[in-house]
């Protein structure tokens, strides 16, 4: 049956006999009742038997048709003049009786529309979150559709998706803006409803702003529900493996005076007299001890070229205003190479990408129920919102920007608080 043909032919019907003034909705709806009653006029004294066995008299079951039809006739008339879609009003109505009166044995329930319309529409804001397609299958194991809604600036965002096949769709938002995205994605779930009223609808993000949206989907009728996620963690870019040297050094480094104290202090030259040599020994046996309190690198003594006749003096020790004195230079010097070491920015953004940049990124960060914990994590975070293809430089920015405004607070250990 062509409901819609059907409600056509008779407001077509009623034009022609001028009925239009009549058929408004409080007396199509009277008048619906009144066959009703004339419906039930036929089984008034009738008892359950007879009632079950009356369509086996020809007579009688013709005029049980004729009231039915009476009845649906103006039931037509009466969603056609108030602008209902019977079909959507049917469906959204089994849905709302099967959450009233849960089955006794669950299952879908027989027939080719009921598992035509058992789908699972996934939808997810990628701006908010980037879902891998495990990710989504652990979320909503039922899936049977994936819609990503991504910034016009997001590369390769089915990437890792390949699992869906055909059953993904992209939609890129049409002109960036202020819940742009999240006004798409209202939009694609209104339209998925309107085509399949019995769909279930999931809808991945963090972001508090769909609450409304979804309390509204369910209240009509519809299964629909917003489930987060939790990025996984940022992966850690290892350094290339050191050399044996450079090993070497930096276990010398990490041992600090102990090691210095165990290196062997240059031995004067074989040829000068035993009772001369206990000396330098001595004192350069003393160095090492004294530079575990002070912190002053061991000195050694490097021994001049071997003459046949030349003897060579023993070094004498360092005073400790000497020693404290080349501590404090050799600390210095040290933080200076270390300064002149630290890589510095030479990109400096536009100020109307980064004012666009930290404007998104703060609205994103504002909306997230999940927010990062850690500086790390907040930096992955904001290097996401702005794309793969974001400036470091902005990044870095942003995230300036979010500490200088008070909206984020990083201490000494890394932990991130908020005051958006």
């Amino acid at each position: 049956m062509d409901i819609k043909a059907l409600q056509t032919t008779l407001r077509e019907f009623a034009a022609e006999r001028d009925w239009p003034a009549f058929h408004t909705p409080k007396n199509l709806a009277m008048a619906l009742m009144v066959e009703a009653a004339e419906l039930a006029e036929i089984f008034q004294w009738m008892t359950p038997e007879q009632s079950r066995a009356a369509h086996a008299d020809v007579v009688l079951q013709e005029r049980i048709g004729d009231e039915a039809a009476d009845v649906l006739l103006y039931l037509l008339q009466l969603a056609d003049h108030t602008a209902v879609d019977l079909k959507r009003a049917v469906g959204r109505k089994l849905v709302k009786n099967a959450k009233k009166y849960p089955p006794r044995r669950p299952g879908l329930p027989a027939g080719p529309t009921s598992a035509a319309d058992a789908q699972t529409h996934v939808l997810v804001d990628w701006e908010n979150v980037q879902p891998r397609d495990t990710d989504i299958r652990n979320l909503a194991p039922d899936v049977t559709d994936v819609w990503l809604f991504h910034g016009p600036r997001q590369k390769k965002v089915d990437a890792h998706q390949g699992s869906f096949g055909d059953r993904i769709t992209l939609v890129p938002i049409a002109r960036a803006g202020k819940n742009a995205l999240d006004f798409h994605l209202s939009f694609y779930m209104g339209y998925i409803a309107s085509r399949h009223p019995h769909a279930r609808f999931v809808v991945i993000s963090n972001d508090k702003g769909y609450a409304p949206m979804i309390e509204h989907a369910t209240g009509l009728g519809f299964s629909a529900r917003q489930v987060g996620f939790t990025q996984g963690k940022v992966a850690v870019k290892r350094a290339p493996s050191k050399t044996p040297a450079a090993k070497t050094a930096a276990n010398s480094k990490g041992s600090g005076s102990q090691t210095a104290a165990k290196q062997p202090a240059a031995e004067p030259p074989s040829t000068a007299p035993a009772a001369k040599t206990a000396r330098p020994r001595k004192a350069a046996t003393a160095k090492p001890a004294k530079a575990e309190t002070d912190n002053s690198p061991p000195e050694i003594t490097t021994p001049p070229a071997k003459s046949p006749t030349a003897k060579v003096a023993p070094a004498k020790p360092a005073s400790p205003a000497k020693r404290t004195a080349r501590a404090k230079k050799t600390a210095v010097m040290s933080a200076a190479s270390n300064t002149v070491r630290a890589p510095e920015n030479t990109t400096t953004p536009k100020p109307e990408d980064l004012r666009k940049a930290f404007n998104h990124v703060e609205a994103s960060i504002r909306k997230s129920a999940n927010k990062p914990a850690r500086q790390a994590r907040l930096v992955a975070s904001i290097k996401s919102l702005l794309g793969a293809a974001a400036d470091d430089a902005v990044v870095r920015a942003v995230l300036r920007q979010l500490q200088d405004g008070g909206k984020v607070r990083i201490d000494g250990k890394g932990a991130v608080t908020y005051e958006l």
